[in-house]
């Protein structure tokens, strides 16, 4: 019986012909060797029996597994087997060990850059808390550190380049002089290269702000760093408006400027106004004795208006007005769309005009006197006016009474009553040297004193024109 285990030198293979045969029929590890090739031919498609025999060699031979045919010859190594895989096995052993320790390798590297990333970012946070309240002390309100790595880099924006400079000179040795600190880069900027650059960028945007305000009361002015509102606007809110603007504009420039509102209002607001606006209208135009001179208030413009019988007086009313209504606060402007009548230059032509506004109306007196009655003043202020356009023309006033009383008596009562007429005209303008009174009494009736509608129709004023 032959050993299990035979001895393969290293580097050395089995005897290739051995694996070249073909299986042979055999009835166990230790039968006969069968050279017959016909009987192998018949049993070629026999399945063999090929136990793996393993024959003991010395140590440190090479180890490889054969298949040993029924024959008793070595097969060719079977690739899958256990001795043509050792190699393989051996070198993904030192492979995984290579990529274990590789791996171990990385791990170690990453923990260490974690940690130290980590410990970087605490150190740089601390620098930069340390450097904020060194710029606190030291630096101006405007500049800003911040810290990267071990570097700290001044920003900001200063006003002007002086200033840019003595913050700089001041905080950046500070913060150089802080431990752990490498290098200081200083990175702030200047806005405006000098203080005549401020002023004339002021004043461009207060100019432009109050471009579209009122100019009569808005005025802006700037010196310095510093803008002043003045004026009196019109109401408080057009006040507050105007002032808002001029500071938003104004702000927007980022120079700590400093603004000064001087300005005041003359009306709390827009009804107040229109109030008193109305008022300061009508109280123009009431002092005057004859009411032709009319006054019409839109907004805050006034316009006058009405026929005035002469030129003279015209100019004389319209003057005194529009002086009342330029005091007022607030106004924009006053019309005078005022007209002169068309003179009566003759006698015929000055008593039409009477008989057209008397109309058959009397002008009545209180009984038995001189005093002229309230309803009957409107038509001597409209006869007064005609009077006035009779240029070149006496006017006689002619007093009669009835027949009823005593004669001498009724003739003074009618020239006072006459008198009180002259008196009225030429107290609102009518020169008195075209005037003239005279009573006639009862001398002159017009019908039969016999009724008291023809006694009333006797008590008259007529006029009488001469030239």
């Amino acid at each position: 019986m032959a050993p299990p285990y035979h001895r393969i030198s290293p580097g050395k293979s089995p005897d290739r012909r051995a694996h070249r045969s073909g299986p042979s029929r055999g009835v166990g590890l230790d039968g006969p060797r069968h050279e017959n090739r016909q009987e192998n031919r018949q049993n070629r498609f026999a399945k063999p029996y090929n136990p793996i025999r393993l024959r003991a060699a010395p140590a440190g031979a090479l180890f490889r597994r054969h298949r040993i045919g029924n024959d008793g010859r070595t097969r060719r190594p079977d690739r899958c087997g256990c001795a043509c895989r050792e190699p393989e096995r051996r070198s993904m052993g030192r492979f995984l060990g290579i990529l274990t320790a590789g791996l171990a390798a990385v791990l170690i590297v990453g923990a260490v850059a974690i940690y130290g990333l980590d410990n970087a970012r605490k150190i740089e946070a601390d620098l930069q808390r340390a450097a904020d309240r060194k710029l606190d002390e030291t630096g101006p309100p405007w500049a800003s550190v911040e810290v990267r790595g071990r570097d700290a880099i001044l920003t900001g924006e200063a006003l002007l380049p002086s200033e840019r400079r003595q913050a700089a000179e001041k905080a950046a040795p500070a913060i150089d002089a802080m431990p752990g600190i490498r290098e200081v880069r200083d990175n702030t900027t200047a806005r405006f290269r000098s203080m005549a650059d401020i002023e004339a960028k002021l004043f461009d945007i207060c100019k432009r702000a109050v471009a579209g305000l009122p100019a009569a009361w808005m005025k802006c002015s700037v010196k310095g760093q510093t803008v002043t509102l003045g004026g009196i606007a019109l109401t408080h809110t057009a006040r507050r408006t105007a002032v808002e603007k001029v500071f938003t504009a104004v702000e927007s420039l980022n120079a700590r400027e400093t603004v000064r509102d001087t300005t005041r209002a003359h009306y709390q607001s827009s009804g107040e106004m229109r109030r008193i606006l109305g008022a300061a209208c009508e109280s123009a135009v009431a002092g005057f004795t004859l009411n032709w001179l009319k006054c019409v208030v839109e907004g805050r413009n006034f316009t006058l208006s009405g026929a005035a019988p002469v030129e003279a007086e015209r100019a004389a009313r319209v003057a005194t007005a529009r002086a009342s209504l330029e005091a007022v606060k607030g106004v924009a402007g006053i019309a005078d769309r005022t007209t002169v009548l068309p003179a009566l230059s003759s006698a015929q032509a000055c008593r039409a005009a009477f008989d057209r506004l008397k109309r058959d109306t009397p002008i009545r007196f209180a009984p038995g006197t001189a005093a002229i009655a309230p309803e009957s003043k409107a038509l001597l202020d409209a006869l007064t006016v005609a009077a006035k356009r009779c240029v070149g023309v006496r006017i006689e006033i002619r007093g009669h009474t009835d027949d009823t009383g005593d004669a001498e008596r009724d003739r003074k009562l009618s020239a006072a009553r006459s008198q009180a007429v002259a008196a009225h005209m030429t107290g609102l303008g009518v020169p008195p040297d075209r005037v003239s009174a005279r009573g006639y009494g009862g001398t002159q009736p017009l019908v039969a004193n016999d009724t008291e509608a023809g006694r009333a129709k006797n008590r008259r004023i007529e006029f009488a024109m001469s030239e």
